[in-house]
């Protein structure tokens, strides 16, 4: 139980900047070994900003409380996939070749791509959200941090790793995923999906499904395989994609027939 417990928290100190105890192994073996658990602090994740929207917004009104939402998420995972999502925008919007791309992608310095990814990322985030009624925002956030962890993790299934260098954090790259932790991650990643009805979860999943296809031929068009970066910005689409999703879904079943 112990061990489980210390992989638990070795996700949850990789993923988030909360602090954990002196016990817990850190190092890129431990997270490697850990990165089965990323749905479960995903939707850790989640049910955090879930609850901060749903309490905030009785103080001063959902738009305010999303904002604040928004940016507090942010401090607790450290802007960790949006820097993914911006390194990315700047790498395969700035480079002609693999080697360029993933030199841009390193680079820590960001460039206008990864300006306007994130500010259309906060700003897409903001308004469906605000769009929203209160509890479905607070689902989609549950529903949405859980699943886009998951599916970031399973990327390393599909692509190698793309970078020939050792001098990188993604731990993903020194294991390869058993079919036991593919599970693991599916089911707190799938989990969630019971708040939904039926049909708007398999339309999702659809979504979902088509996104992630998408963005695995994208990589393999860039640079041959997946990089960190990658994960992050992969994780952040999927979310993306599942608040538009949950918008449309919410104005299509309100519209009078």
């Amino acid at each position: 139980m112990k061990r489980h417990i210390g992989a638990i928290l070795a996700a949850a100190s990789f993923l988030t900047r909360l602090p954990m105890p002196l016990w817990v192994v850190k190092d890129s073996q431990a997270i490697s070994q850990a990165s089965r658990w990323f749905s479960l602090i995903g939707l850790f994740i989640g049910l955090v900003a879930a609850g901060l929207l749903f309490s905030l917004s009785a103080l001063m009104g959902q738009a305010l409380a999303t904002v604040l939402t928004l940016v507090l998420v942010i401090l607790l995972t450290g802007a960790f996939h949006e820097d993914g999502l911006a390194d990315l925008c700047d790498g395969f919007g700035g480079g002609w070749e693999k080697s360029r791309k993933l030199a841009i992608m390193k680079d820590s310095q960001i460039g206008v791509y990864g300006v306007l990814a994130l500010i259309c990322s906060f700003a897409i985030k903001l308004m469906a959200l605000h769009q929203l009624p209160l509890i479905q925002a607070c689902s989609a956030l549950i529903i949405c941090h859980a699943a886009s962890r998951a599916i970031a993790g399973l990327v390393a299934v599909f692509l190698p790793y793309a970078r020939e260098d050792d001098n990188n954090k993604t731990p993903q790259k020194d294991a390869k995923l058993p079919i036991r932790d593919r599970l693991i991650l599916g089911v707190f990643g799938i989990l969630p999906l019971l708040i939904l009805p039926l049909n708007a979860a398999l339309i999702l999943v659809a979504i979902w499904l088509a996104t992630f296809v998408g963005l695995l031929k994208l990589m393999q068009r860039h640079i041959q395989g997946y990089t960190g970066d990658t994960l992050g910005a992969t994780q952040q689409i999927i979310e993306i994609s599942g608040l538009i999703f949950f918008v449309i879904y919410h104005f299509q079943m309100t519209v009078p027939i």
